[in-house]
């Protein structure tokens, strides 16, 4: 088990306490309009299935991972307790060969993106997972945005358990920063929108990939 399996099995158990939050409850109101019946969704970093469950209803098929095997067993019990059928559960990543090219509507990467060194190598995949016109639909804490007092000492705490290795690496964006590199990953943005601002900037983005 690496490091960053093992930090995130730890939080499993109290993970969806902590995950539904304003934030949420607008990520979930305004991404169902994005989503047709005879969709098929990549739920990247799926946690405990949250959304994946949340979105099931409104399309064919949700393929949902993540690299935490606690995670993801609360997640499966979570789909039998609420009888659905239509998504897979797995511990892989991204780059797990069973996602084929240009074979997917819509990628939800929510929460997600600011815990990749190779953000650019993140976004490429993701652009060659989609098919055309397919759309990423993105949440993101941008912790280089103004924050309160707060918000300035979290991100303090935040520096100082990165050095220690107690969190895994996480990437300090500003807005602006952040949809740049998705631009220049072969995307353009369709809608943006700030979710919450304390004590930090969640930053809503849902973008289409270019053809090319």
């Amino acid at each position: 088990m690496n490091k960053s399996e093992e930090f995130w099995n730890k939080l499993s158990k109290n993970y969806d306490k902590q995950a539904i939050d304003k934030a949420y409850k607008l990520i979930v109101d305004k991404s169902k309009k994005h989503f047709r019946n005879n969709d098929t969704i990549l739920d990247f970093g799926c946690a405990t299935g949250l959304y994946a469950v949340e979105f099931a209803n409104n399309v064919k098929e949700i393929q949902a991972f993540d690299i935490s095997s606690k995670m993801i067993d609360i997640a499966r019990k979570k789909a039998i307790n609420n009888q659905i059928d239509n998504i897979t559960f797995s511990q892989t990543t991204l780059f797990d060969k069973t996602y084929k090219k240009s074979s997917i509507d819509t990628i939800l990467a929510l929460n997600i993106l600011l815990y990749f060194k190779d953000l650019e190598k993140v976004l490429n995949r993701m652009n060659e997972l989609l098919k055309t016109d397919g759309l990423i639909i993105t949440s993101t804490a941008c912790l280089k945005e103004k924050r309160t007092f707060i918000g300035i000492m979290s991100s303090s705490i935040i520096f100082t358990l990165k050095k220690l290795k107690i969190l895994p690496y996480l990437k300090f964006f500003t807005i602006h920063e952040l949809e740049e590199k998705i631009e220049n990953c072969g995307f353009e943005m369709i809608e943006t929108g700030i979710l919450i601002d304390k004590p930090a900037t969640e930053y809503y983005i849902v973008a289409q990939k270019i053809n090319k």
